[in-house]
């Protein structure tokens, strides 16, 4: 069994925040120096392995070849600026709809998925 840890408490709370989607390592370790937290980068790597293995957050992959992080829970897709890295929620599922017509023609027997979708964030095409 693993020690209580500060530093993995305030990483499962910011997880857990409804409001937020995708962290980062790094973002989080910013996160917590600005709440006065301190924490360095293995020991918030150290607390997100453990939080994924006890169930509690997932890994997201958003192809940019940053390890995200979020909490576990319903299944649901993303969207990511290209332009500022902005991660926001799709809700739902919208692959399993098409799930069956993909099974059909391709004759393979989907398991998972992963999709994300690209674009710009409403800041970002405001800019100039």
């Amino acid at each position: 069994m693993s020690r209580p840890s500060h530093v993995r408490d305030a990483v499962a709370e910011r997880l857990l925040d409804p409001s937020r989607h995708g962290w980062t390592i790094e973002e989080l370790q910013r996160d917590l120096h600005q709440a006065k937290i301190p924490a360095d980068y293995s020991s918030v790597f150290r607390s997100l392995v453990l939080l994924e293995r006890r169930g509690v957050a997932q890994r997201v992959e958003l192809g940019d070849g940053k390890a995200r992080y979020e909490a576990s829970g319903e299944h649901h897709e993303h969207v990511r600026c290209e332009r500022c890295g902005d991660v926001s929620v799709v809700p739902d599922c919208i692959v399993e709809e098409a799930a069956d017509e993909i099974e059909r023609s391709t004759g393979f027997r989907l398991q998972a998925h992963r999709l994300v979708l690209l674009g710009l964030c409403p800041d970002c095409l405001a800019l100039p």
